[in-house]
């Protein structure tokens, strides 16, 4: 359980821009401490219009509870970069109980906050004279954490660690650049674009985009294995005939793996192509993981998958899908494992509606999805059976009223 701590500082959040009303104070931080280490002590939720952020913290089962932790335009010391209207936050919950926000294009910029006091701990400039665009931190040590950088430098050279393309090592006590790990150089003019991570047992499991400089050609489907002890790459999987592969998701036992690829967009249609989409699930006991099966969801909804996946159960994932036409909106769903059955949770009227996800399988069982069309967390329980039955949806940012994008571990 996630308390409003009785020491959280108000502080006032004057946004940017000309002619907007200033924000209301900073709601304090809230004290951590979940069901025990296994279990997270509760979620980040990036609320957004684009323009301007809101960071709320909230119960795992989507209670909010500081529903203005910080936002765009904080004037608070050790904020010198305010946040932009692109900003996210982790998928897997930092150890060291920090908040931590990743402004990505035209700010690159990781920002530390302190839980129950929601002060400003550090920020750490990760662009290096170009436009990194960081995707995703993961914290591999008491001092260490690795920052995906999906942009790649097309002169480095001029600045230390500046090249891009690749994971750096940042030292969290000094929050200072370590040094970087470099991605393999990828064939045919296409850069590694890395983005979501994911910890698989000693090592970190890193989903590359593949994408040429102008994004005109894609590559297939790859993740690879990165030894944080070793500071080099030690596998690499290809997923065969599917692209845009996301964040790979860990089952709560940790021996499986699940990958959602969204294909190819189409520029001219505007759509993803359902026939090189699909979710596929690996061993995670081998090293590099096995493919085990593939579902056939993209088929079954005549629709792409969306990269956001998560584990409702061993056998049950959450995901969504894009619509499958222009006039369509976004989708989300379940899907058994064993069975390949997919079944239809929630429907919108617009397209890129539905954003992240997250369930918390063994920790009150509950699995959160982010809809802006709605302004609001839609919310699922999860049976004993493996079922998802609906909950009664819950408004997120109560302060501001910006609609719910990304949503990360405490």
């Amino acid at each position: 359980m996630v308390k409003i701590s009785l020491s959280a500082i108000a502080i006032s959040i004057p946004l940017l821009g000309c002619n907007v009303d200033s924000p209301p104070p900073s709601t304090g931080g809230v004290h951590g401490g979940g069901d025990g280490d296994a279990c997270e002590s509760g979620v980040v939720i990036v609320t957004s219009d684009y323009q301007s952020t809101n960071i709320v913290v909230s119960e795992l089962d989507g209670t909010t509870l500081s529903p203005s932790f910080v936002s765009s335009g904080a004037a608070k010391p050790g904020l010198s970069l305010a946040l932009s209207g692109d900003v996210d936050v982790p998928r897997a919950a930092p150890p060291s109980g920090r908040v931590v926000l990743l402004d990505r294009f035209g700010t690159n910029v990781i920002t530390w906050m302190d839980l129950e006091t929601a002060e400003v701990l550090a920020q750490l400039p990760v662009g290096q004279g170009f436009e990194s665009n960081p995707q995703d931190y993961i914290e591999v040590g008491a001092d260490r954490a690795l920052v995906s950088r999906y942009g790649s430098n097309p002169s480095p050279g001029v600045e230390p660690f500046d090249e891009g393309g690749d994971l750096l090592i940042v030292d969290t006590k000094k929050y200072s650049i370590a040094g970087r790990i470099a991605l393999p150089e990828e064939e045919e003019g296409l850069l590694p674009r890395p983005s979501g991570m994911a910890r698989v047992g000693d090592e970190v499991v890193v989903s590359l985009g593949r994408l040429a400089a102008d994004l005109s050609t894609a590559g297939e489907g790859r993740f690879v294995g990165v030894s944080p002890e070793q500071g080099a790459v030690t596998w690499t999987v290809d997923v065969q005939g599917l692209y845009g592969c996301g964040r790979l998701a860990v089952s709560p036992s940790g021996e499986r793996l699940a990958v959602a690829c969204s294909s190819r967009f189409n520029a001219e249609t505007m759509e993803y192509t359902p026939a090189t989409s699909d979710i596929v699930i690996y061993d995670a006991r081998t090293s590099p993981p096995e493919e085990i099966k593939r579902l056939g969801v993209a088929r079954a909804l005549g629709a792409a998958v969306q990269p956001s996946l998560a584990f409702a159960s061993e056998d049950v994932l959450l995901g969504t899908a894009y619509a499958g036409s222009a006039s369509a909106g976004d989708r989300a769903f379940s899907v058994s494992i064993a069975t390949g059955e997919v079944t239809t949770l929630a429907l919108a009227t617009q397209a890129y509606a539905f954003g992240g996800v997250h369930c918390s399988p063994g920790c009150g069982d509950v699995c959160l999805l982010s809809d802006a069309e709605k302004n609001k967390l839609r919310r699922w329980k999860v049976a004993a059976n493996g079922a998802l039955e609906p909950l009664e949806d819950a408004t997120v940012d109560t302060e501001i009223g910006l609609p719910p994008r990304g949503i990360g571990g405490l």
